[in-house]
């Protein structure tokens, strides 16, 4: 009899807890993509020119299409997976205060300012209505861009502050004396913070794409009509391990939230 108590009161403390949590509320702050393939594993001389080719604004380069795919998949099917609710997005891209930061304050110099905004329009995509911003930055908390957003949106009444970006890194796959073959790696990192902009959960996982081009003398056959397959494939790994790891993963959020 008092098994069953005990098995009856342990399943009703998780049912609450798990209530609990479906009830805090979290608003994601941003969504972008990093068009600056790492390349830190490639030999050093071939990096500047790789940056250089994600640098240009070149159609046959364009990871628009691919970010909001995963977007929309991030939405629909792992927001899910989420023992929160992720509140409307319109609530957070419509908010006067939040159209209004740039992330750059205690940036105090107007040259500074322009240099910076030029280069994160140059690097970063966000998805349209999203602010690109960066979490941490500074030893003091409270100006940290993390602290800002729980502030600005303070009014939705939102439990915590969600940063999602994504990003790609050549991936030497097989190389002997400098020959062989490189694939690209998708990133996703998702961080997630409280109502004291403390951090719940920081969340990077990666797949490397299957499709492949050419490594001669360490530097990968760069090809625009081939660059733009291998993300996307990398892209597709990362969604299908994710749709299998996400549950897991997200089970790692505590009563830090």
């Amino acid at each position: 009899m008092k098994t069953i108590r005990l098995v009856i009161g342990t399943a009703l403390l998780l049912l609450m807890i798990t209530a609990n949590a479906q009830d805090k509320k979290i608003a994601v702050v941003t969504f972008y993509v990093d068009k600056y393939i790492n390349a830190d594993k490639i030999v050093e001389e071939a990096r500047s020119q790789t940056y250089e080719m994600t640098k240009n604004d070149d159609p046959r380069f364009d990871l628009r299409p691919v970010l909001q795919e995963f977007h929309t998949h991030f939405l629909e099917d792992y927001a899910r997976k989420f023992p929160f609710e992720i509140i409307e997005e319109d609530k957070v891209l419509n908010h006067p205060k939040y159209i209004a930061y740039s992330g750059l304050d205690g940036v105090e110099d107007a040259d500074d300012q322009d240099s910076l905004e030029e280069e994160i329009t140059d690097r970063f995509i966000a998805i349209d209505g999203y602010n690109v911003l960066l979490t941490g930055g500074n030893l003091l908390r409270s100006w940290r861009t993390e602290s800002h957003m729980v502030k600005i949106l303070e009014d939705l009444d939102v439990d915590g502050v969600m940063f999602v970006s994504m990003y790609y890194q050549w991936e030497p796959k097989v190389a002997l004396g400098g020959l062989g073959n490189a694939g690209i790696r998708a990133f996703i990192n998702v961080d997630l913070y409280n109502k004291e902009a403390k951090k719940v959960f920081s969340m990077t996982e990666y797949a490397t794409s299957k499709k492949g081009v050419a490594l001669i003398n360490g530097i990968p056959v760069l090809d625009y009509k081939k660059l733009m397959p291998l993300c996307e494939n990398a892209t597709e790994e990362l969604q299908d391990d994710l749709d299998k790891k996400l549950a897991k993963l997200v089970n790692k959020v505590d009563k830090k939230l």
